[in-house]
């Protein structure tokens, strides 16, 4: 199980000490909008520039998964911020549970054109969300085992109907 919510990563802590398995991750805001940390050690500070929060997921062993970027109705790392960390992405989400098509297949675009793991996640913000999206791949050990595996996965799932409004850019 993977859990990453925003600008923490103590729920998913709280798991692991009940002797659940969970991968560490949080959803961080960025100076240039959301990006998110798989794999993490220890939390990532909010508000960093996109290119040192990415440094340091990367540092920790860490995979920086861009989430819904081109989902207007949802916060996610500029045009700028994107270019300027393309080289750190690991994973780009192709399918997010509350974005639709048009997005969703934009995501699949750049997540050709960066040569990155394609992703996919509910974007659960209700217990009625949680798995309406999610990848089926084979076990795995470790952060660059779980990349490796997630190219060969098969993303299953449904739109979640649900929306939330429109957020400001900070």
């Amino acid at each position: 199980m993977f859990l990453t919510d925003h600008n923490t990563i103590e729920g998913a802590v709280g798991l692991r000490e009940q002797g659940r398995e969970v991968v560490l991750g949080e959803e961080l805001m960025t100076a240039s909008g959301e990006l998110i940390g798989l794999f993490l050690t220890e939390a990532v500070p909010a508000r960093l520039p996109a290119a040192e929060a990415a440094a340091r997921i990367k540092a920790q062993g860490g995979l920086v998964y861009l989430e819904h970027p081109y989902d207007s109705q949802r916060r996610h790392l500029t045009e700028e911020a994107i270019e300027e960390i393309a080289d750190m992405i690991d994973i780009v989400e192709v399918w997010n549970g509350r974005s639709d098509d048009r997005i969703n297949t934009r995501a699949a675009q750049l997540c050709d054109l960066l040569g990155a793991a394609p992703g996919a996640g509910s974007d659960a913000h209700s217990l009625k969300e949680i798995g309406a999206v999610y990848v089926e791949l084979e076990g795995f050990a470790g952060a660059q085992d779980f990349l490796a595996k997630l190219r060969a996965g098969r993303i299953v799932g449904r739109r979640s109907g649900l929306h939330l409004p429109k957020l400001r850019r900070p």
